[in-house]
């Protein structure tokens, strides 16, 4: 796949109601030697599959087909060819919808654990659990002073350096960027991206469910009238009820998924919201 493919990459998104942009292709095309394979039929794009290398493992995304290509095998042939692009040794790690996971598991992937996506559109008035205590520390936008310990604490949590996407999702929607910062002492981040159907935030990391509800509602509050996605780990008891009392709703599930030995997970316990299904 090169920059020439990025409207045919943009369409096949558009068919499947999905909310990556321009530039989250650039990314893509930009992650290494052929991070991003396109499938061709009589002269015209209709399928892609991504890598994304992050060292002790890669990520495989935008596993799409046009709807009218469907059933030829062009799927399974676009995975095929994606994970023979990683070195020997490196695990693949990717989110599945529930129509893929048969291809995927077909494929020897395994699960790792579920996530579900929220939506909210145009924010009511918190209710409930939004309420969050007088006493909490106030979440903060992003400064640079910030860049050494988010990145520590990320690779951490990740399993992986992310520092590139990170450092991009800061740079294009900075008004996504929030800190809770407690006497020098890193508690959470959350960054965020642009989308074509909603705004996408995550990731979200926090030490605490009430730090990541305060990072979370410093955001929320700053941007009132804006639609959301986010993309939230099934394991935390209580983190449910504080989307919903924001006014987001379950839009689909995703299971995360992976193939090989997964000896760098990262802590999971600490993410409430991950990137998304195309970045981990």
């Amino acid at each position: 796949m090169t920059a020439a493919d990025i409207p045919a990459g943009l369409a096949l998104c558009r068919a499947a109601h999905w909310n990556q942009t321009a530039r989250d292709w650039e990314f893509f095309l930009s992650a290494g030697p052929e991070a991003a394979l396109a499938a061709e039929e009589e002269g015209r794009v209709v399928g892609t599959v991504a890598t994304v290398p992050y060292g002790t493992f890669t990520w495989i995304s935008m596993v799409l087909v046009d709807p009218l290509s469907r059933g030829k095998g062009i799927g399974r042939l676009l995975l095929e060819r994606g994970l023979a692009l990683l070195p020997p040794g490196v695990v693949a790690r990717l989110d599945a919808t529930a129509a893929g996971e048969p291809l995927y598991r077909s494929l020897g992937f395994e699960a790792e654990y579920g996530l579900t996506r929220w939506f909210v559109d145009a924010m009511p008035t918190p209710e409930g659990p939004a309420d969050v205590s007088e006493a909490a520390p106030t979440a903060r936008p992003l400064a640079p002073r910030d860049w050494p310990m988010i990145l520590k604490m990320d690779r951490h949590v990740f399993g992986a350096s992310r520092a590139a996407l990170l450092e991009r999702m800061a740079a294009e929607a900075p008004a996504y960027a929030w800190v809770l910062e407690v006497n020098d002492h890193l508690r959470g981040y959350m960054f965020g991206r642009h989308g074509h159907v909603r705004e996408h935030l995550g990731p979200l990391i926090a030490d605490t469910p009430e730090s990541a509800h305060v990072i979370l509602e410093a955001c929320l509050s700053s941007h009132a009238r804006q639609n959301f996605f986010i993309d939230v780990p099934d394991r935390h008891d209580g983190w449910a009820d504080v989307l919903a009392a924001r006014g987001f709703a379950i839009e689909r599930p995703f299971l995360r998924m992976y193939r090989g030995r997964l000896a760098a997970s990262g802590n999971p316990s600490v993410v409430y919201a991950v990137t998304g299904p195309e970045f981990g």
